[in-house]
């Protein structure tokens, strides 16, 4: 019952705001007395901050798997954009409360997401740091990466429709998004190599699949 309410809330804060919403609208969404809510929430603002709490778990749970992984650390950054990517698309309407209602948790309750928040994204740091004295990658500042890394990944909540435009999912906007960073976007002779050779694999794909309609024609 408490996670289909904090289900239900996100959705309805996702699509109303979160100021906008009350507690009357969520127990009409859900079909139950207001008392059966506050039940489980003592106040909205309650309700809100449960919301940010485990949307932070969530978060908290894939990065604690990806450092246990025993993986080497750039292959762990590219684990943290993948897991954040999915996050975002699996969870849409919790990331878009997350990112967009923050102001709007009293500081009493701010103060923890905040520790929580800071904590997330040392523990990012620290990998991105590992994979520095490896030589794995180069960063002047690590910080900035790391905020470049969560910034890009994270703002997928802002653009990401399911269904709507060109069907991309949630590992291939991830992939694009390693290619890019760790590659860069300028076109040198190497990049544009690749990129012959995979039109080249996908043409001959396409060949494949088109023999046996072609030996269909050919036959009297």
């Amino acid at each position: 019952m408490r996670t289909e309410i904090l289900t239900t809330a996100a959705e309805l804060f996702r699509a109303r705001g979160y100021r906008a919403t009350t507690l009357d609208d969520l127990a009409r969404r859900l079909g139950m007395s207001k008392a059966t809510v506050y039940g489980h929430f003592r106040s909205k603002e309650d309700l809100l901050a449960a919301i940010f709490h485990r949307t932070m778990t969530l978060a908290e749970a894939g990065l604690a798997a990806i450092r246990a992984s025993g993986l080497p650390p750039a292959e762990q950054l590219r684990e943290v954009i993948r897991h954040h990517v999915r996050l975002v698309v699996a969870e849409r309407a919790f990331l878009t409360v997350f990112f967009s209602e923050e102001g709007s948790l009293p500081a009493r309750l701010q103060k923890d997401i905040v520790r929580r928040k800071a904590r997330y994204d040392r523990t990012v740091r620290a990998i991105v740091e590992r994979a520095a004295r490896a030589g794995q990658v180069r960063v002047a500042e690590p910080r900035l990466l790391v905020l470049a890394l969560l910034g890009m990944s994270n703002w997928v909540y802002r653009w990401y429709h399911p269904g709507r435009g060109r069907a991309w999912d949630a590992d291939t906007i991830a992939a694009a998004f390693i290619d890019l960073v760790e590659r860069g976007y300028l076109a040198t002779p190497a990049a544009r190599g690749r990129e012959v050779g995979r039109r080249l694999q996908r043409l001959e794909g396409e060949i494949r699949a088109l023999r046996p309609l072609l030996r269909g024609i050919s036959r009297p």
